[in-house]
């Protein structure tokens, strides 16, 4: 029993700590917003890159989501 919820604490921590530290990058071509290591964001080209911190900085600057990634 305590082993499962050191494990479980572990994990909750471990998330909270993996979705705060996300950030997002917005192509300023086609003003849509991704997710760190989505496919899409890979191929947006260097001049073309916007660092967003979050999500609602990326939707008040007018980005919309990646279809793929879903942020």
């Amino acid at each position: 029993m305590k082993k499962t919820l050191s494990t479980l604490l572990f994990i909750c921590l471990f998330t909270l700590t993996t979705m705060t530290a996300l950030a997002y990058t917005g192509n300023s071509n086609s003003f849509k917003f991704h997710s760190e290591g989505c496919r899409a964001e890979q191929k947006i080209r260097a001049d073309h890159r916007v660092h967003l911190e979050t999500r609602d900085q990326a939707i008040s600057s007018g980005y919309t989501p990646c279809g793929i990634c879903k942020p």
